[in-house]
Formats: C-alpha cells, structure tokens, sequence
C-alpha cells in the first residue's frame, strides 16, 4: 500500500501582526484618524463608538466591528460613553482578504472567544501594555509561553475564516446617520488642518493633503471650503503667515530664516506674500510691533 499525502492549502493568510491593542476610551475620547498599507479590525466590547470610513460617518455598537482595508483613512470616536475597544492590525496578501472590504459585521460567542484567546496570548507574548495608543512597534518577550506566536496567527485565521463563512454583513446606510456624517466629516476637516500645521516648514500641495487622507481633491476641496469658507491652500498660507507673525514679534531671526522656517521658496515670495495678508511688508510689521511695545 502506498500513501499519498494530501496538501492544505490555506485560503487566508496572516503575513505579520503590526499591533494588538485593548483600549478604555473615556466619554470625549476622539481619535484624530490614519491611514496605512495594512488591515485594522476593529470591535467595540462595551459602550458605542462613532466611526469614520471611506468618508462614511457610522455608529458600532457593542459586539460589532468593521475592517478597514489597506490605505482607507479611518478614524473614531466615543460617542458621550465609555466604551472598549479591541483593535487589531495585520499583514495579509491573500486574495480572499477581498471579502472584508467595507466589512461591518456582529460577532458571535465563536467569534468573541477567539478574540479573547489572541489579547490572552497578545498578553503573555508581549512587553507592552496593550493600551498604548501611538505604539508603534511591539516587542517579544524572551519567556513567552511556548507557540504563543503560532496561536495568535491561528487565532486569526480561524477568526477571519468564520466570518468569512458566515458571509453576513450590517448594512453602512442603516448605521449611517447625518449626525455621525457631519461629525465624520468634521473629523476630516480637522485632520487637514492637524496635517497642515505639523508640516508648516514645508511647500504642501492639494495633491499631498489629498494623498495624506486617501480622498479625491474634489471631496478635499468641496468639504474643506463648506467648513472653513475657504480653499485648503488658501488655509495653508494663512497659517504660514500667522507662523510668520508670531516669529517676528519674538524677535531673534532673519527675514530671510523666518521665510524658510515659514516653507516660503525665496525671501521675495515670503514678502509678497506677507503683504498681501496683512497690508504691510514684514519690515513695516516689525516696526509695527516694536511702536506697540509688544518687542
């Protein structure tokens, strides 16, 4: 008799896990947003959370959770509650990660313990908290338990194929409302302005804002005019020049080294430009000051 092995091919893959996270948020809670090349799973414990994705304001609930997928800029929220939240993100290249695009599903008891297994695991296989927001990197443990590695991918896996399985999905326009629309939108606007004020040193255009949160210019442009009576670079220079005024009236720097601390190409644009906003050279605006006292 001759045995002939039979192969397992496996339908879904995870590649790396990037973080596992438990987080508490308190009621005001408000995260600003990101975007990345890799999933995020997310599943709301206890309380509700308003959700931001694909430009979509949503509302979770506990026992839901949502994928977001590769480069789709999300953001979240606690809506007036307290609220847990498990947050996982992963590496995966399998086709069959396709079926949890734009995902909003209710987990089941399977589904709950699975995930209770791999923040377990998470746990004994880590150094870090698991509620550390900006963590970027997480580090194994010299004495992690035996296969702890293993068990978390299993885990996963086993999650995803589940869910997969199950094949049934919330619907976004039932959880979607204008108020959580209107606040998703706001969370746009304001992660444009966060980006712009982080990047003031530089030369930004649409283009880069636009790259930044994974939207359209024209969705870009149309929002941030509606919130903010006017165009994101207008906005961007204005900010420039506010940087510009407040450097001048401490004192201490050239022109020439405000213009570049300011993103301004040359020293003539920073003039023109300054003028032009406030009705006086930076000169006329130094002295200004000096007459008031204020230096």
């Amino acid at each position: 008799m001759q045995f002939v092995p039979t192969t397992l091919n496996s339908v879904i893959k995870v590649d790396k896990v990037v973080t596992i996270h438990y987080f508490e948020y308190a009621r005001d809670f408000i995260f600003s947003g990101e975007k990345h090349d890799f999933w995020e799973l997310v599943y709301i414990d206890t309380g509700e959370v308003g959700v931001m994705a694909d430009g979509k304001g949503l509302t979770l609930r506990q026992g839901e959770a949502i994928f977001h997928k590769p480069l789709e800029y999300h953001n979240i929220w606690a809506r007036g509650k307290f609220a847990n939240v498990i947050i996982i993100s992963f590496v995966s290249s399998s086709r069959a990660m396709k079926l949890f695009h734009d995902k909003m599903i209710t987990f089941d008891a399977n589904d709950r313990e699975l995930l209770s297994k791999i923040i377990k695991e998470a746990g004994s296989l880590f150094c870090e908290p698991l509620n550390i927001v900006d963590l970027e990197k997480m580090t194994k443990k010299k004495n992690a338990p035996f296969g702890s590695e293993q068990l978390i991918r299993l885990h996963l896996e086993e999650l995803l194929i589940n869910i997969a399985r199950k094949g049934s999905v919330l619907s976004k326009t039932e959880r979607s409302s204008p108020k959580e629309a209107e606040m998703g939108r706001q969370k746009i606007v304001d992660a444009i302005i966060d980006f712009l004020n982080k990047h003031l040193s530089d030369q930004l255009t649409l283009d880069d804002v636009c790259a930044q949160l994974c939207f359209s210019k024209t969705y870009v442009k149309s929002l941030f005019r509606e919130k903010m009576g006017m165009g994101v670079i207008q906005y961007y220079i204005s900010l420039k020049i506010d940087l510009a005024r407040r450097l001048i009236s401490e004192g201490g720097m050239t022109f020439s080294e405000i213009a570049s601390k300011c993103g301004f190409s040359s020293i003539h644009y920073f003039s023109k430009t300054f003028k032009k906003h406030t009705n006086m050279t930076p000169t006329e605006y130094s002295q200004s000051v000096k007459a008031k006292g204020i230096l």
